[in-house]
């Protein structure tokens, strides 16, 4: 794992701590080094350092935002960390019209529908894969619909990039992907659309192998959620993925299923689906899932949101899926009230935002009503400790929190989408949280500080398209963060 974290210049002294925590994390996730802390942020527990400096930055896309007047073409807006955290003045934005991306920006094209960090091609930088799920083009002869573009990272952050091969001859190549350590060889590899594909990339966007017939779900289902992490503690990267039935049962609902894929060293395995203390499959409820290491014994454990926070705790053998443990808005320590229409936990993210070596949970309730609004929204981020998160300690804010920057208003849809990132290196993650809603569904993020009492909201700062230099408003919606 050792190839994906070390610099490619020296790296300066202030920051050769968080190197070193960042080493200790991401062995939770998929490498052979003792870990020493929770994991960070990334979904899949991979260091997002795009330009190497040592400390992790942050992407965040923009998916129906116009580039050059051309509507809903979609950019990507990376805010790079440092010794003082991430700063918007260091921001860049990189659109198909940037030098070094391929393509150019077309009406509906979404550029930025999903993110996803991994280091492909084993340079110690991070890359950045870019769905387009709107992208129309050829390969092969064959007209295609929606392509992943990776951005590869260097010295100068983004500077090229390379669309993703097509898979077969069908026409739609969009669709998610994970990323992770899949079959234990200290490579990052991609699972999702099409086969498992085992780095180390070429610059050609050629894995170094597949693998073929490894399906993420079991049964005739539709996949909805993938999710990456290290859950039985091996080294070697594990999926639980969320899936549900093509079709309504007698009583006019679909069937959920929760499937836990194990990593090996010959690759992903199939599909067992979890199950409760009663044998019978346990009901994710078109739940968000996440992964991290609440508990700091080194195996990710699987946190569901929605209505409430229900965790299953990795062990040796995956996930302990018989008793979930359950959180709401009602559980002592947790403020607030619990409301069905509240969707605690609708968008989820893991990682230490304190210190302690135990991952939390950052879970937002966008659909939270107070004084007087709407879905004006909230969020909370849940300590874990020895036994996990048990609720005590949680703290909630919005916008109408002192020293949060702007006026919480109806609809804002604030907690929407949020994410973890350490842009100062100090092995704490701060919490960053979106509202596509914002400003006309412009779209708005909010960068929050952390410490070792937990996220503070003094020295927070937020930003929407015109501070990135683009069309305000548009109906952007970002806040589109790696998954």
């Amino acid at each position: 794992m050792t190839l994906f974290l070390q610099p490619a210049k020296p790296v300066p002294p202030g920051t050769r701590r968080a190197l070193v925590v960042a080493t200790a994390l991401l062995a939770a996730i998929g490498g052979a080094l003792p870990a020493a802390h929770a994991e960070p942020s990334a979904p899949s527990g991979l260091r997002q350092d795009f330009n190497g400096d040592g400390y992790q930055d942050l992407a965040v896309a923009a998916p129906d935002g116009a580039v050059n007047g051309v509507h809903q073409a979609g950019y990507v807006a990376v805010l790079y960390g440092g010794a003082n955290g991430l700063n918007a003045g260091s921001r860049k934005v990189y659109t198909q019209a940037s030098t070094g991306v391929p393509g150019a920006p077309e009406a509906y094209d979404h550029f930025g529908s999903r993110l996803t960090v991994a280091d492909l091609d084993g340079d110690g930088f991070t890359d950045l894969v870019v769905e387009a799920s709107g992208e129309s083009w050829v390969q092969g002869g064959n007209a295609r619909n929606g392509n992943h573009t990776v951005l590869w990272g260097g010295p100068g952050g983004f500077t090229s990039g390379k669309v993703l091969p097509a898979v077969g001859s069908g026409s739609w190549q969009a669709g998610k992907f994970a990323a992770g350590d899949f079959n234990g060889d200290g490579h990052q590899d991609l699972a999702g659309f099409g086969p498992v594909r085992f780095g180390p990339f070429g610059r050609d966007g050629v894995p170094a192998s597949t693998q073929s017939g490894a399906p993420l779900i079991d049964g005739d289902m539709y996949e909805l959620a993938t999710v990456a992490g290290d859950t039985d503690g091996d080294g070697i990267t594990d999926l639980v993925t969320m899936s549900r039935a093509y079709d309504w049962d007698d009583d006019h609902e679909y069937g959920y299923y929760l499937n836990y894929v194990r990593g090996s060293r010959d690759g992903l395995r199939p599909p067992v689906i979890l199950k409760d203390g009663q044998g019978e499959h346990l009901d994710p409820q078109n739940a968000t899932l996440a992964l991290g290491d609440l508990d700091g014994d080194r195996r990710a454990d699987l946190v569901m949101g929605g209505q409430a926070l229900r965790i299953v705790y990795g062990t040796q053998n995956g996930p302990a899926a018989a008793t979930p443990q359950v959180i709401t808005q009602d559980t002592p320590g947790v403020p607030g009230e619990q409301e069905s229409t509240d969707d605690f936990g609708a968008a989820l993210s893991v990682g230490d935002v304190d210190g302690d070596g135990y991952g939390d949970v950052l879970a937002g309730i966008p659909h939270e009503d107070f004084g007087g609004l709407q879905d004006a929204g909230t969020f909370a981020v849940v300590p874990g400790g020895a036994n996990g998160p048990t609720g005590a300690g949680t703290k909630v804010l919005s916008q109408n929190s002192a020293d949060v920057p702007g006026t919480a208003e109806s609809g804002d849809l604030f907690g929407g989408n949020v994410h973890l990132v350490d842009g100062n290196g100090d092995g704490r993650v701060e919490p960053v949280v979106a509202a596509t809603e914002e400003d006309a569904v412009a779209g708005a993020v909010w960068v929050f500080r952390s410490g070792s009492d937990g996220v503070t909201a003094k020295g927070s700062f937020s930003f929407g398209p015109r501070a990135l230099g683009m069309a305000m408003p548009d109906g952007a919606h970002l806040g589109t963060f790696p998954r």
